[in-house]
C-alpha cells in the first residue's frame, strides 16, 4: 500500500469535526490573550490581537484594523465553522453544500499562516531597527497552535462518505 493510499485512510470527518472545534475553542483564546509586547525606551505595552485592532480604529487606521480583522479574526473563525458545518451530522446540508463549505474553507484557509508570517516579520524588523524590542506572547503561540489545527482539519475532511461526526 502506497503512502498516499494510507494517508487517505487516515480521513475522518469525525476527527475533521473534533479538530475544529479544538482549534475555535485555542482561536478564541489566542484573539483576547497577550498577543505581542512592545518595549518602547522603557514603556511596555502588550497587546491582545482584538486590542491591537480596537487599538488601530483608535488611531484612525481603519483599513490595516479592517484588514487585520478580517484576515486574523474573520478568515480563520470563518474557515473552521464552515469545516464543522461540512464534516458534522448536526448540520442538515446537501453533498453538494457540504462540498461548498470544504471549498470555501480551503479558500480562506489558504490565508491562515500569513498571520503567523506578518508577526513573525514585525518582530524581526522591530528588533534590527533597535528602537524598540518586540515579544510574542501567549496569545500568538495559540493562535499558531489554532492554525495549525485548522490545517489538520482540512486534512481530515473525508467528503466522498457521509458524515460521522456528532
Amino acid at each position: 500500500m502506497s503512502l498516499l493510499a494510507r494517508v487517505r485512510d487516515l480521513r475522518s470527518n469525525g476527527v475533521a469535526a473534533l479538530l475544529s472545534v479544538a482549534a475555535i475553542a485555542i482561536l478564541t483564546a489566542a484573539v483576547v490573550l497577550p498577543f505581542i509586547t512592545m518595549n518602547t525606551l522603557g514603556n511596555e505595552r502588550t497587546f491582545s490581537l482584538l486590542g491591537s485592532i480596537a487599538e488601530l480604529f483608535r488611531r484612525n487606521n481603519v483599513v490595516l484594523a479592517v484588514v487585520l480583522g478580517v484576515f486574523s479574526v474573520a478568515f480563520p473563525f470563518a474557515k473552521l465553522i464552515a469545516l464543522l458545518a461540512a464534516t458534522s451530522k448536526l448540520t442538515a446540508l446537501s453533498d453538494r453544500g457540504r462540498s461548498v463549505l470544504h471549498k470555501a474553507a480551503v479558500l480562506t484557509g489558504k490565508y491562515s499562516l500569513l498571520d503567523i508570517l506578518v508577526v513573525a516579520v514585525m518582530i524581526v524588523v522591530v528588533k534590527l531597527d533597535g528602537m524598540a524590542e518586540v515579544s510574542a506572547r501567549s496569545g500568538t503561540v495559540l493562535f499558531c497552535v489554532a492554525v495549525l489545527l485548522s490545517i489538520a482539519a482540512g486534512f481530515f475532511v473525508k467528503l466522498d462518505a457521509k458524515p460521522e461526526a456528532r
